[in-house]
């Protein structure tokens, strides 16, 4: 019998679907943290397939989505109100992403706080030389 790896989150009824198919799924239920790790790669793992999903699939995919973040959101702790709340105000601070503005690169003064924030994360954002 061929046996292959996933090393992934999987939706709740899948071990008991492989199950009654036959296969002989090895599996674990996660910690919390090992769980809270998990979701995030899974919303990872689905938000890059909606890259390559056709316009027939991109609903199921966003929904692999927001099933992620949903069940991230309740893991955390969190309610849709505080969710809401929070979006609200980064979206009254700095807008949302409707305008689709991409930023390649950004030349700032030597003494901008974010040149100091920008090189402690040089690994998101490396410096370029002109």
């Amino acid at each position: 019998m061929p046996r292959f790896k996933l090393s992934k989150l999987v939706r709740d009824k899948i071990v008991d679907h492989q199950i009654k198919s036959g296969a002989k799924p090895s599996f674990r239920k996660l910690d919390p943290l090992e769980h809270k790790q998990e979701l995030i790669n899974k919303i990872i793992e689905e938000a890059q397939e909606i890259l390559h999903s056709d316009s027939g699939q991109v609903a199921a995919e966003i929904a692999d989505v927001q099933q992620a973040l949903d069940d991230l959101k309740e893991l955390c702790g969190l309610t849709d109100d505080e969710i809401m709340a929070a979006q609200k105000e980064k979206n009254d601070k700095n807008g949302a992403f409707k305008q689709g503005y991409f930023i390649d690169h950004i030349e700032i003064d030597e003494k901008d706080k974010w040149t100091a924030y920008y090189r402690e994360n040089a690994d998101r954002y490396p410096e370029v030389m002109p």
